[in-house]
């Protein structure tokens, strides 16, 4: 895959009016704006600047733990999952929607698609880019997609509705999609269990299942799967949000717990997503959807 090949993809996030390579920025075919290139990664955010919903600093603590932490392994099995079970072509252009640090770049290379990794924050794409400078990464908003229309086979947006105007960044994934593409999204589940750990994470909301079905509908994304994730730690995850209103010693527990606790918790993970193939958990403290563009 080529710089060029991105530059193809790319539009004008204001107008979707084409963009070309001029040095160390993407100038408008119009040539009356411009969009820098900094360390490799086009910044391709309308207006010049964007309000994040996601802090430098938790996006941080979370590189820092989701490697080996019992909740993001499991969740990416699952998802992964999902994929083998709607997967798009191979080669397929896959979009990684807040990829944050690209923990999901690397699986989907090896699954045989072309990944593009697009984050509002620039210090988790400067952090993928320093180690793979070939990715294609884009700094943009997810409600202001620099896509063309029908451009990507399928979109993976974990962890990211609850952070922004869903029904707007739904609106522009259901644009970049081609007919039949697909949409894998995770989002938090029941609006009871909001604490301070949904505060200090920058989250709008939380979703009950009807809820999520209703703004994919809305936006013309037809749902095929919605399933729980978490189900056998709810009663746990419960004591902790509740727990979490009173201070942060739960909340800081709960991204940092003991080792051997972590292990043991992640192991009860891994054991629901590979049962999960035959049961379908009735509860969960986190959904996951996989929704198609019609043809």
């Amino acid at each position: 895959m080529s710089r060029q090949d991105l530059v193809d993809l790319l539009v004008c996030p204001e107008s979707r009016q084409d963009v070309h390579s001029a040095g160390d920025t993407l100038l408008r075919s119009d040539e009356t704006v411009s969009y820098p290139i900094v360390d490799g990664v086009p910044v391709l955010i309308a207006g010049g600047a964007a309000e994040p919903g996601f802090s430098a600093e938790r996006l941080e603590r979370l590189a820092a733990i989701e490697e080996e932490h019992f909740w993001f392994g499991p969740r990416l099995a699952l998802v992964e999952r999902l994929l083998d079970a709607h997967p798009p072509a191979p080669g397929a252009l896959v979009l990684d929607l807040g990829c944050g640090t690209g923990t999901l770049l690397e699986p989907l290379r090896r699954r045989g698609y072309r990944p593009i990794g697009l984050d509002v924050r620039p210090e988790g794409l400067a952090s993928v880019h320093a180690r793979d400078p070939d990715a294609w990464l884009v700094q943009a908003e997810a409600d202001r997609l620099p896509l063309r229309d029908g451009s990507v086979d399928a979109v993976v947006a974990l962890d990211v509705l609850e952070h922004v105007d869903d029904r707007a960044v739904l609106a522009e994934v259901a644009r970049v999609l081609r007919p039949g593409g697909l949409l894998v999204a995770s989002v938090p589940a029941y609006p009871w269990l909001w604490s301070r750990r949904d505060e200090d994470a920058g989250h709008l909301r939380r979703y009950g299942k009807p809820a999520l079905e209703h703004v994919l509908r809305d936006a013309g994304l037809v749902p095929s799967e919605l399933l729980r994730y978490q189900c056998l730690l709810l009663p746990l995850v419960a004591a902790s949000r509740l727990a979490g209103r009173r201070g942060p010693a739960a909340r800081d527990l709960e991204d940092a717990p003991p080792r051997i606790a972590n292990r043991a918790l992640g192991a009860v993970n891994r054991f629901e997503v590979r049962l999960g193939r035959h049961v379908r958990w009735p509860f969960g403290s986190s959904l996951v959807a996989a929704a198609e563009k019609p043809a």
